[in-house]
């Protein structure tokens, strides 16, 4: 049971204060409660009423003397509105509120029945109808009635409207005096007990709602925790992999560029006339290029944390772009077997936005699909303005593919799919696909990525609507 809109700091320490709730919507779970906690008990009761009640008429009939009829009569109309309240009371679909007011309407005709005949009753009978108005006010105000402030206000009024007709009651004044003292202190132990009982329920309430509230606290708290224990380690691999591949990653072309550049200028083989110096030269440039894309990765990563991410809108031929991306990755990809191919389903698209970054992020697809398809494989590249006005550029390749787990993890800077041998041989630092991400949320677009296992991954670089046309349409 759980009240979130409870006063979480109730006085626990005033036993004369109700404890409040904060609003009526906090109120209605609160008696919603009490009626499901109590129900069956009430239910128990009421039936046992209705099977009491008539059973006294048996009493009516020795001691009712003239007023007998009178009597019986009473009863027979508090008997039926007794049998009302408890009909509508089980009625199927009856709301907590419902079935409040049908135990106040059984209540009310069962006391005002009691004070009648108290009233009406001979002398030597007064005293056993003024014993069952005590006993119907402990039972309904104790069991029945639920609210203090109802109970208050209906044996409240039963008691003064008592009181009021005490010098017309039967019987001697003794007798009417100690029945009105007995009855007076069955009404403040009523009022006593029916206003602890509230104030207890609602203290209840109050404190359960206070523990659940410090256990999904504790929970949330242990949550977060685990998370930034998680992110700690994750965070500490990261830099492990960092400085494991940037050792790796630029001291290789480092050993190779000083390597050849010191057998030149010792002239190891001769003049540097020599022939085959010109391979050396060839492996000096490659290193070098390896060198500055990595080194240019970093810095661009580092700019797109930064906010400070050069960027240059310009209305451009995405098709045209495509194809010059096409043609710099074939020359690479046909040394190892590979072939890069461009369908445009949608041709002469016009995009505004900064094309050497947009060039940057599909080479770096392209690269990524054709580092990780061996050879006699195919990277297919197609591009189509979708209904919504956006546009979808689809690398497609016949790699090895990852797992599901991985596809979230390859966004993560310094992170790859594989951690075997097969991306070892591979190189590369793990910025490619984050440097992608970060210049498709430039443009306030996406990366999605779709892979399986020994057959391949297909990557989409979605372009908004907002990009596709070129500025002049944008301004109209």
């Amino acid at each position: 049971m759980t009240h979130r809109h409870i006063n979480s700091k109730p006085n626990l320490s005033n036993r004369m204060c109700m404890p409040a709730f904060r609003d009526t919507r906090a109120e209605e779970e609160f008696w919603r409660d009490q009626d499901a906690q109590m129900y069956r008990i009430r239910l128990s009761f009421l039936l046992v009423a209705l099977i009491l009640f008539p059973a006294f008429g048996f009493l009516d009939w020795h001691v009712g003397g003239e007023e007998t009829t009178t009597i019986l009569s009473i009863r027979a109309v508090a008997y039926i509105f007794l049998v009302f309240a408890a009909i509508r009371f089980v009625e199927p679909g009856n709301t907590p509120k419902m079935r409040e007011r049908s135990m106040n309407m059984g209540i009310a005709a069962t006391v005002g029945s009691e004070l009648l005949f108290v009233l009406i009753a001979p002398d030597e009978a007064a005293h056993y109808y003024e014993f069952g108005l005590g006993v119907v006010m402990s039972l309904g105000a104790i069991v029945l009635v639920p609210r203090f402030r109802i109970t208050a206000a209906l044996f409240g009024t039963t008691i003064i409207i008592y009181l009021l007709t005490v010098p017309w009651h039967p019987g001697n004044m003794v007798s009417i005096t100690s029945n009105a003292v007995f009855n007076l202190l069955i009404a403040g132990a009523v009022l006593v007990g029916s206003f602890e009982r509230e104030r207890l329920a609602r203290l209840q309430a109050i404190m359960s709602n206070e523990l659940s509230r410090a256990n999904e606290e504790l929970r949330e708290s242990r949550i977060e925790a685990f998370r930034a224990r998680d992110t700690a380690v994750s965070a500490n691999l990261s830099k492990s992999h960092f400085l494991a591949n940037m050792s790796h990653e630029l001291r290789t072309p480092l050993n190779a560029i000083l390597g050849f550049a010191d057998m030149m200028r010792n002239e190891m083989f001769g003049p540097l006339n020599e022939p085959r110096y010109q391979t050396y030269v060839e492996h000096i440039h490659a290193s070098g290029t390896l060198l500055h894309t990595n080194i240019n990765d970093l810095l661009d990563l580092a700019r797109l944390d930064s906010g400070k991410f050069g960027w240059e809108d310009e209305t451009f031929d995405l098709c045209a772009m495509i194809e010059n991306v096409v043609a710099a990755c074939q020359i690479g990809a046909s040394e190892v077997g590979i072939v890069v191919s461009y369908v445009p389903f949608t041709p002469n698209t016009p995009i505004y936005a900064d094309q050497s970054r947009l060039s940057q992020a599909l080479i770096n697809l392209v690269t990524n699909a054709v580092k990780f398809t061996d050879a006699g494989g195919d990277v297919e590249i197609s591009s189509a303005v979708d209904v919504d006005g956006s546009c979808t550029i689809l690398v497609r390749d016949t790699g090895c593919g990852m797992s599901a787990e991985n596809l979230e993890r390859v966004r993560t800077p310094f992170e790859q799919a594989h951690e075997d041998s097969y991306s070892k041989g591979k190189g590369g630092l793990g910025l490619g696909l984050a440097i992608v991400c970060g210049i498709a949320a430039r443009v306030d677009g996406k990366l999605e990525l779709e892979s399986e296992e020994g057959v391949g991954t297909l990557a989409k670089l979605i372009l908004p609507a907002s990009r596709v046309g070129s500025a002049d349409t944008k301004a109209a």
